[in-house]
């Protein structure tokens, strides 16, 4: 029996984040080096931007041209940073007003914040399976890879506010349930459109991507890698490159 594609996208949009509550695990029941933290997030930004460069973009170039992808990696990316700086304020306006970050909202907003970066990962995930296709083996790695940094050093930030299990649970748990549903949006609500959107939502997603990882993962990983940064994002990008090759 043949399972829907739209079921199909779910099932690897929740494989994908399955790493948030992984990291949520790992950073809530062992406390680990900010530094073995960091050197996770740089070395899955440099497998996402291999996995966009090899798989996605050339692939929204491929069914719908040069000018939708081009178009959709802008408008994608300024939606990226427009809503990215709007949450900013919120937690920063936030913390003026309460005087720390030990509450239920400042942990809402890190949950809001980490949806804004899985919502155009898992999106683009799903959006593989159309026409026929597969998911990519690459977009796949890189999204694990990418989430556990993310849920793991939330998850002890929280550990430190006194945050019980069900909370960090509850809340990872959603994340990675709404990430799920958003991988089953590509093919659910973009099948029907001719080929030029297609290469237009691949964009978006991709230039979302690659924002986010410019503006949050590899500056946050510099703080504590510093001058190694540059190194461990290579390790990333070169691990994907040879995947690229072998698979």
């Amino acid at each position: 029996m043949q399972i829907p594609v739209v079921i199909q996208a779910g099932l690897w949009g929740w494989l994908a984040a399955s790493s948030l509550l992984i990291g949520a695990a790992v950073g809530y029941l062992v406390k680990l080096p900010q530094k073995v933290v960091a050197s996770i997030m740089a070395y899955g930004s440099g497998v996402l931007v291999a996995a966009l460069c090899f798989g996605q973009i050339p692939e929204a170039e491929r069914i719908g041209g040069l000018w939708p992808t081009l178009a959709g990696l802008l408008v994608g990316g300024l939606a990226f940073v427009l809503a990215s700086q709007y949450i900013d304020r919120l937690e920063q306006r936030h913390r003026v007003r309460s005087g720390n970050g030990g509450n239920g909202m400042v942990a809402l907003l890190i949950a809001v914040g980490a949806f804004l970066d899985g919502i155009p990962e898992s999106f683009g995930l799903g959006l593989g399976l159309l026409d026929g296709g597969s998911v990519s083996l690459l977009m796949l790695v890189a999204i694990f890879l990418a989430n556990l940094p993310e849920g793991l050093a939330s998850a002890a930030g929280l550990r430190e506010e006194k945050r019980s299990a069900w909370v960090v649970f509850g809340l990872w748990g959603a994340i990675a349930f709404l990430s799920g549903l958003a991988a089953m949006a590509g093919p659910g609500l973009f099948a029907d459109l001719p080929p030029p959107w297609l290469a237009f939502a691949l964009g978006f997603s991709s230039g979302a991507v690659l924002c986010m990882l410019v503006d949050t993962l590899i500056p946050e990983a510099f703080e504590t890698t510093h001058a190694w940064t540059g190194l461990i994002t290579l390790a990333g990008f070169m691990t994907a490159f040879t995947l690229n090759h072998l698979v």
